[in-house]
């Protein structure tokens, strides 16, 4: 019986090489801080591998603390125009994904990828003549780029299946809302931030 820095160690018991898996006597090894290793030559390629991890692990942290960086620059780069067009494009995103599967809200196309185009979020009342409007939920529904694009939003038979789903008095609230309102960079922030959470959670299960 030998004594060892864990207490009596029986002269055949046997430990687990920490490099190669394998089993072999105790007294026949070598212990480090980093563990037990059937023979010297497993401690330093041990330690080598782990050095080389660390690195890496290091060098990955740097990366990413230099690309937060990098984006909080941009950020305070970024002017309101940039913001509304952020916090847009996360709606836009949204609804796409809310609605998927869904008709054009104005011909009742479903087979637009078959044409070649896509699917997009149609505004009822245009950002162009009611931008107060650009994020309200109620303006904007699944549409094909034919409708949305080249007949200036097909407007008249997206009211008609506007009002099928929301209720006339909902869409005449919409008609009649011109109270101007504008948006500060914090409230885009916010826009772009919660509804880039919700797409993606449609998107997770339209995916499944």
């Amino acid at each position: 019986m030998r004594w060892s820095d864990e207490g009596y160690l029986m002269a055949n018991s046997k430990r687990k090489c920490k490099l190669c898996g394998e089993f072999e006597l105790a007294t026949d090894g070598i212990k480090t801080p980093k563990g037990w290793f059937c023979k010297i030559d497993h401690a330093l390629e041990f330690l080598t591998v782990k050095r080389k991890s660390e690195r890496a692990k290091a060098l990955l942290k740097t990366k990413r603390e230099d690309k937060l960086k990098l984006n909080r620059r941009k950020e305070k780069l970024k002017g309101l125009s940039d913001w509304n067009k952020e916090a847009q494009a996360s709606i836009n995103r949204y609804i796409r994904a809310r609605d998927h599967g869904k008709a054009c809200i104005s011909c009742g196309e479903i087979s637009e990828q078959k044409r070649g185009g896509t699917m997009e979020a149609g505004h009822y009342r245009s950002r162009g003549s009611a931008s107060h409007l650009r994020f309200n939920l109620l303006n904007i529904h699944l549409q094909c780029s034919r409708c949305n694009r080249y007949l200036s939003g097909n407007v008249v038979e997206y009211r008609k299946e506007l009002i099928n789903r929301v209720g006339v008095s909902r869409v005449e609230l919409l008609e009649n809302d011109n109270t101007p309102r504008k948006f500060s960079v914090e409230y885009l922030k916010r826009v772009k931030t919660i509804f880039s959470k919700r797409a993606r959670f449609y998107e997770k299960r339209i995916a499944k």
